[in-house]
């Protein structure tokens, strides 16, 4: 007797029940929330232009994929970039049920997506002091700006500096204070001598937290909304939200000379192209590294 195929959204729920187990271990909540807000789009896409509830997953095709993709574009207005993301959850549910045989065919075999990398812009050193130096007017403005310089100088992103506790800050083998830690997002170490900057600001904070937390860190919108209107003060052009003092960070090191490979262990990144993507070489890098060329290299005599 021939089994019955079992539907893609009923597959890809019961995947999503086994993921809800992993949080805080295997899998982080964003992650998890990513699998969910997949499933969603594709049940309401299987509703809307399939008019059914579900869809046996061996009738799955490579159309079906094409059709989802141009759905998500165009229904759900979604950019390119958030397509790649929702198809890569997508593409690993059809692996898993392709490893467990239920299907032989791969739909995904002629779908080509990538991802592109999104200059989100950083501050130079001249906007970074404008930013320190204009006075703050509201205690929460005072406090986003903490937390966006804290960022801008120890490289964290939001989640990573929410997530800070008093142990987090360890007085390490050179004598200095370090930020010991892993990135939410990849569980990478991350370890961080502090500078100046953010230590004033842990002295600023230290103590007013009831539960170990190192900062009261508002939310990511909170943050946002309060970064722009003190760009407009500062006459910051950029979109200024708090991942920009991330990059800030990476750029910033970069053209101070660090090296590529010391920034990308900061990061807490898996491998060196993604540094690569957040540390942006300035013209003024490549400038002052040319001047620096010319000059060793001004005794040589040229052939002609």
């Amino acid at each position: 007797m021939k089994r019955k195929s079992i539907g893609i959204l009923d597959y890809f729920a019961r995947h999503n029940d086994a993921f809800s187990a992993k949080v805080g271990f295997s899998r982080t909540a964003g992650t998890y929330e990513r699998y969910r807000i997949v499933y969603r789009h594709l049940k309401t896409f299987v509703k809307d232009t399939h008019a059914r509830d579900d869809v046996p997953i061996t009738e799955l095709r490579c159309s079906f994929i094409d059709e989802f993709d141009v759905w998500l574009r165009s229904e759900r207005g979604l950019s390119p970039n958030s397509v790649w993301g929702y198809m890569t959850v997508f593409k690993h549910i059809i692996s898993l049920a392709r490893n467990e045989g239920l299907i032989v065919i791969n739909p995904f075999s002629s779908y080509i997506n990538a991802y592109s990398p999104v200059d989100r812009g950083y501050l130079s050193e001249d906007e970074l002091v404008k930013l320190m130096a204009i006075p703050a007017r509201t205690e929460i403005e005072d406090v986003v700006r903490d937390m966006f310089l804290f960022a801008a100088f120890t490289g964290l992103s939001y989640i990573d500096v929410r997530n800070l506790r008093e142990d987090n800050v360890q007085r390490r083998f050179d004598g200095n204070w370090w930020i010991i830690t892993r990135r939410q997002k990849t569980r990478v170490e991350s370890n961080i001598r502090l500078l100046d900057v953010p230590l004033r600001i842990i002295d600023k904070y230290r103590g007013s937290m009831p539960d170990e937390r190192l900062f009261p860190m508002p939310s990511n919108n909170c943050c946002n909304e309060n970064l722009e209107k003190l760009a407009s003060r500062c006459d910051i052009r950029i979109h200024l939200t708090f991942h920009v003092g991330r990059h800030t960070f990476a750029t910033l090191a970069l053209n101070r000379g660090m090296p590529i490979e010391t920034l990308s262990s900061i990061l807490g990144h898996t491998n060196i192209r993604t540094t690569q993507i957040y540390a942006k070489i300035t013209n003024k890098k490549i400038s002052e590294d040319m001047a620096a060329l010319a000059d060793k290299i001004k005794d040589l005599k040229l052939l002609v």
